[in-house]
This record gives structure tokens, C-alpha cells and sequence, in this order.
């Protein structure tokens, strides 16, 4: 398999990150998966623009253009053979090299790797937990895809540690936040809920596909405020990210929402 380091196509058990480098000495960076089907690179734009605000946030130096992103990505399906097939693509800058310490470089040279690997088709439905790892919704890292991702793996090592598939994650007040990696979606008297981004959910792209489709279709989207006991009384609940798309979520802590199948809004939604 190949990848695209800095620039460059390489092997990937040829590419090489400096032992210096910020990413993997303090998880300074961020990172984007997309998916790419059949050859097409799904809502690039919207992914790239979103890198690059995490970046100015961050205060990282883009040093490529979104053009020499999208024709790496494409050359890089090529690279691979995943033309045909339903792919992950995944981007990740970190801010580069510099000095021992925390203090930011001023003259870092940012680190820009893609990576591209073929993926199953989503699952039809998921079941979760409600983790006791929390979301901090006051971290700049709930508002981006950082690298800082330990609280999401812990929490998502307690779902496979019980066989289940996602960790829903509550925030410091109590409140419903995401899953591990994914945004969530409840239905409750025929409203449609999510968690606001305040309360630490991630400005999925999935996610405001979903709640733009729902203007569209006059569905009512109230954003914020779900507990333990919304979810559990919930109609119906899916979750959202780029590779799954709209899933069905039909189990909570050992207990059915809904009647533990997919609901009809959710299937409605689907984009």
C-alpha cells in the first residue's frame, strides 16, 4: 500500500514521521476521515474546509491547497486499486517539528499525511453503552478532530469490552455529548434531537447533512438538553459519522429503543 507523506507518494512501511514530530510527541494536530466510493471522494470540500478551520484555530500553517489535496486523493485510490471499491481516506496534520516542550514553535514545518484503506459496508444497526468516560465540552478538542483522542478510545475499549459496537459519551454536566466517534440522533414526539455542539458534540459533517435534510423536510431539530432518561424514552436513535452514514442505534445499556429496529424517521434520513 502507498501513501502521501509531505507531498510525496511512498510505501507505506517506507513513510517516516520525525521522532520530534508534535503529533506523535503531544497529540498536536487533527486529523479527517472521508469516504471515498467507487472513486469518489464523498463531501470533500466540507472535510476540507473544516481541516483548515481546525488548523487556523489551531494556528497551523496549511502548505497545501485544497486542489493538491483532492488530486492526491484520487491519485492515491489509483495507487492502491481502491477505484472500485468503498475506501477510507484519512488526512492527518499535525504542526511538525520543533524544540522539547509544550510552547509551539514559531517555525514549525507542518506534517501532512494521507493515508487510503478499503473498508466493509456500514453495519445495519449498533448497540452501545453509555461510557463513564465524559466529554469535556469546554476542550477546544470536543469542537475538532484532534489527536488527543485518548477519552474516545477508553470509552470505546468499554464497549468491545462487553461486545458492543459504540460508547455514548456524556459531558461534564451530565449531559449527552456523542458516541466514541460518531454523532448522535434521537427521536422523541416526533422531534428530532441532537446534542448541541456547546455541549461538546462535534460539528460532524454527517451531522449537518442530517439536520439541513430535516429543514428540508419540515422535521423539527432541537439541539441540546438530551439525559439518560431522553435517550431511554426515545422512539427511535441512530448515529452518524462519515463511513456509517445514517446507522440505526437499537440498544442502549442491554435495553431496545424504540422497538429495536430501525424507525421510520431515521430511515427518512438517511443522506
Amino acid at each position: 500500500m502507498k501513501c502521501w507523506l509531505n507531498g510525496a507518494f511512498c510505501a507505506l512501511e517506507d513513510a517516516r514521521i520525525a521522532p520530534d514530530d508534535r503529533g506523535f510527541l503531544l497529540g498536536d494536530g487533527i486529523f479527517e476521515t472521508l469516504l471515498a466510493d467507487g472513486g469518489d471522494v464523498r463531501h470533500a470540500g466540507l472535510h476540507l474546509a473544516r481541516l483548515s478551520g481546525a488548523a487556523r484555530l489551531l494556528g497551523i500553517k496549511g502548505t497545501y491547497s485544497q486542489t493538491a489535496i483532492m488530486a492526491a486523493m484520487r491519485r492515491l485510490l489509483r495507487e492502491n486499486g481502491l477505484q472500485q471499491d468503498r475506501a477510507a481516506l484519512r488526512l492527518t496534520l499535525t504542526r511538525g517539528t520543533g524544540a522539547r516542550g509544550a510552547a509551539p514553535p514559531a517555525d514549525a514545518k507542518p506534517t501532512l499525511l494521507l493515508t487510503a484503506v478499503s473498508i466493509p459496508p456500514p453495519p445495519s444497526s449498533l448497540r452501545a453503552i453509555v461510557s463513564s468516560y465524559i466529554r469535556n465540552e469546554k476542550s477546544v478538542s470536543s469542537r475538532i478532530k484532534s489527536l488527543n483522542y485518548l477519552d474516545n478510545v477508553m470509552a470505546r475499549n468499554e464497549a468491545t469490552a462487553r461486545n458492543l459496537d459504540e460508547a455514548l459519551m456524556c459531558n461534564g454536566a451530565g449531559m449527552l455529548a456523542s458516541a466514541s466517534t460518531a454523532n448522535l440522533f434521537l427521536v422523541t414526539g416526533g422531534v428530532l434531537r441532537t446534542p448541541s455542539v456547546d455541549e461538546g458534540a462535534l460539528p460532524g459533517i454527517t451531522r449537518g447533512r442530517v439536520i439541513q435534510a430535516a429543514a428540508m423536510q419540515h422535521i423539527e431539530v432541537r439541539e441540546g438538553g438530551i439525559t439518560r432518561d431522553t435517550l431511554r424514552e426515545a422512539a427511535e436513535a441512530f448515529l452518524t459519522n462519515a463511513l456509517i452514514g445514517v446507522c440505526p442505534l437499537v440498544e442502549i445499556d442491554g435495553s431496545p429503543i424504540g422497538g429495536g429496529v430501525e424507525g421510520p424517521l431515521t430511515h427518512k434520513l438517511r443522506v
